[in-house]
């Protein structure tokens, strides 16, 4: 009787076990930012929001944010000039193949943030698009901004 009792306790850890390993794989967080997010320290406050990406004419790609409406709306707009998996530098203007740009608007007029040098690795594009960027830039005030630990998770299509 009490080998059938331990068999049942090991049965019924083993059974606990693999099913949390389970759902931790179904729900995969990349350095902390879940599934289907866009997620960045922007000097030091945490911003993590739900996008969703499209192709614009086949030449660009745009990870995409909307939120709010008069003063409370905001925006962010990643763009990279391209299709595949690899590094895109960001460049404030002049955009051309291979190249990146970041818009964080806010219609409050603070915060927010536009790039001006950094870089954006795509990791995966298909169904979703994952990678990672940091980036240095200036705010709506024109006042200098660091955006790091930069993560784009699984992030669905449109």
């Amino acid at each position: 009787m009490e080998k059938l009792n331990y068999l049942l306790v090991v049965g019924m850890l083993s059974l606990l076990f693999f099913s949390c390993q389970e759902e931790d794989d179904q729900n995969p967080s990349a350095d902390g930012c879940p599934v289907g997010k866009v997620c960045f320290e922007l000097n030091g406050s945490e911003v993590e929001v739900d996008a969703v990406w499209y192709d614009i004419n086949g030449q660009r790609t745009r990870i995409y944010y909307e939120n709010g409406s008069g003063t409370a709306y905001e925006n962010i707009e990643i763009d990279f000039y391209g299709s595949s998996t690899g590094d895109y530098p960001f460049v404030d203007q002049n955009w051309a193949a291979g190249d990146a740009s970041f818009q964080y608007f806010r219609a409050s007029g603070t915060g927010g943030a536009s790039a001006s040098s950094g870089t954006l690795k795509i990791t995966a594009i298909g169904p979703t698009v994952s990678g990672t960027f940091s980036l240095s830039g200036v705010d709506a005030q024109g006042n200098p901004v660091q955006l790091t630990k930069g993560v784009i998770n699984q992030v669905p299509a449109e």
